[in-house]
């Protein structure tokens, strides 16, 4: 493990009142957590999963958030194209 990272990890435990392995576990687990959504709206926005199953998979929220997200991107290259 990198140094600064062995730092960081070592500060954040301190700090949190953890173990080092603790933080690690809750690192571990965020990431996942995040791979996860990224994975679920990646196949909603490629029409591989309905609107529904992604909402149950990752809530409401973020869908919308990456419906408009996309939305932006569309409307920018549109703009783009014009320009």
């Amino acid at each position: 493990m990198d140094t600064d990272l062995n730092q960081q990890v070592k500060e954040i435990a301190e700090a949190r009142g953890f173990t080092g392995s603790e933080i690690l576990e809750q690192a571990l687990e965020r990431g996942v957590e995040d791979l996860w959504v990224d994975l679920v709206l990646s196949r909603y926005i490629d029409d591989e999963i309905d609107r529904e199953t992604a909402i149950n998979l990752v809530g409401r929220d973020r869908v919308k958030r990456a419906e408009q997200e996309v939305q932006a991107i569309e409307d920018d290259v549109r703009w783009g194209l014009n320009a």
